[in-house]
């Protein structure tokens, strides 16, 4: 892995891939993740800043976005992906291909079915994403069977894996030794995660790509990919997670609400039990300072 820009390591950006709308997965929506992100930084370097945004509207600030990317101007990029056929510009694709391929630290999210579809634009240093980020519309020979069966959201289907309730967790096996899972875990070997109902799926696909974690679905049994590190050689490390819902405000605190197509019944095991986000803040904590080279 090349290391980023050290001029740059003390900068991030938690962007999305949707413009801003206060009834969707904005930015907005991901307040708790941006708060935990600058604590993590500020605890290495005082200096660190962090940015957080929806894709611009205006060309001006587009411009802007995909020069400082091209630029290295970040040190680690976090994309929440939600955007269904409403996502970025190839130009915002082609400038984060430049940023990783100078070594910035990229950590991509997104969910279920299709949402995200923007990312099949990447190329380049970026090709295998993908393929690890699957999607029903580029899956040949995809399992017909559904794990998610409610007539209330006919949008949600495969490829989904149900491992819990929004607002509450699941029970992640580490399966790699990294100084990404290098924090003490509330169960020893295991990391404990918010669950979501209908989790995207992740799969490695190249030699440079490691599971981290790894969890089960609550419906069928079938193994869970949550989190794969992609360490190629002469490029920032790429970390692939199965949903934005890891890091969600809904899915930390319930009580900061949803876009009201979210039906589903959420749980209250995270708000009668806070300490059960330690794994997770502590995680979050562990990718910011690997991007920051520590």
């Amino acid at each position: 892995m090349t290391s980023a820009n050290p001029a740059a390591a003390n900068r991030a950006l938690l962007q999305s891939t949707i413009a801003t709308d206060a009834n969707d997965w904005c930015i907005a929506r991901f307040r708790l993740l941006a708060e935990q992100i600058r604590q993590a930084g500020t605890a290495i370097d005082p200096s660190f800043t962090l940015t957080a945004q929806d894709y611009p509207a205006s060309g001006a600030a587009r411009e802007q976005l995909h020069s400082d990317l091209a630029a290295g101007a970040y040190g680690q990029v976090w994309l929440m992906a939600p955007d269904l056929d409403n996502g970025p510009e190839p130009a915002f694709f082609a400038a984060l291909e430049q940023a990783v391929a100078a070594g910035t630290q990229l950590l991509i999210a997104r969910d279920h079915t299709d949402l995200g579809t923007s990312l099949l634009a990447l190329g380049g240093c970026l090709e295998a994403v993908t393929q690890t980020q699957t999607f029903k519309r580029t899956w040949p020979g995809l399992p017909c069977d559904s794990e998610y069966v409610n007539p209330g959201c006919p949008t949600i289907d495969t490829p989904c894996v149900v491992t819990g309730q929004n607002g509450g967790v699941q029970i992640c096996r580490k399966r790699a030794e990294h100084p990404l899972l290098g924090f003490e875990t509330l169960i020893p070997g295991h990391v404990v995660l918010p669950a979501h109902p209908h989790e995207g799926v992740i799969r490695p696909t190249t030699a440079t790509q490691q599971v981290l974690l790894s969890s089960h679905s609550i419906t069928s049994g079938r193994e869970q990919i949550t989190a794969i590190l992609d360490e190629a050689p002469g490029r920032g490390a790429v970390v692939h997670h199965s949903t934005f819902h890891h890091f969600a405000d809904f899915n930390l605190e319930i009580g900061r609400g949803a876009p009201d197509f979210v039906i589903d019944p959420p749980s209250t095991q995270i708000d009668q039990s806070p300490e059960l986000l330690a794994d997770q803040q502590a995680y979050v904590a562990a990718v910011v300072a690997y991007g920051m080279g520590g």
